[in-house]
């Protein structure tokens, strides 16, 4: 299981990508090229994908793992955590990005910075069968630091909205 969260806009934006999606270290995401999907899948035939160009309203999209959530439930911001932010923003009020939510998952990942070790004890524990976890400390500050760069490029006037799925 995954969260999904999405900034959509009203108009639609242009996106290059291959339409292949790939789970890695606890989140799904798009192949952007052909020489990506080699790589992913060497021995394949991919004769029958192509690079294209689509249209989407999705600003940004962010996949991650559910066993992210207990690290996030313990970042702070005033009286939510990362986790409200991240999983559930509609449910706080957030359903358009504003500044108020960008400084919000900014305080949060400042947080997580400031607190590294502390939260180290909330990663999901490694799998014995791949010897590898399903999500880490990384990989959420990876999310919430994207999401930011999203968020910082955004004229608020034009009202995106914010889409949480679990």
């Amino acid at each position: 299981m995954s969260l999904d969260l999405h900034i959509k806009s009203k108009t639609p934006i242009l996106k290059h990508g291959t339409g292949v999606y790939v789970r890695e270290d606890g989140r799904n995401r798009e192949l952007e090229s052909l020489s990506e999907v080699r790589k992913y899948f060497p021995d394949a035939d991919i004769s029958h994908i192509k690079e294209f160009d689509y249209e989407t309203d999705d600003m940004w999209h962010g996949n991650i793992t559910h066993n992210m959530t207990e690290m996030a439930d313990h970042v702070p911001i005033s009286d939510l955590t990362l986790y409200d932010y991240l999983w559930r923003p509609e449910e706080h009020g957030f359903k358009i990005a504003t500044i108020d939510y960008m400084n919000g998952v900014y305080e949060g990942l400042s947080y997580l910075k400031s607190h590294k070790s502390e939260l180290l004890q909330y990663e999901p524990e490694v799998d014995p069968e791949t010897g590898k976890r399903w999500g880490d400390y990384n990989l959420l500050v990876r999310f919430c630091a994207s999401l930011i760069n999203c968020l910082m490029e955004l004229d608020f006037s034009k009202k995106y909205k914010i889409v949480s799925s679990v």
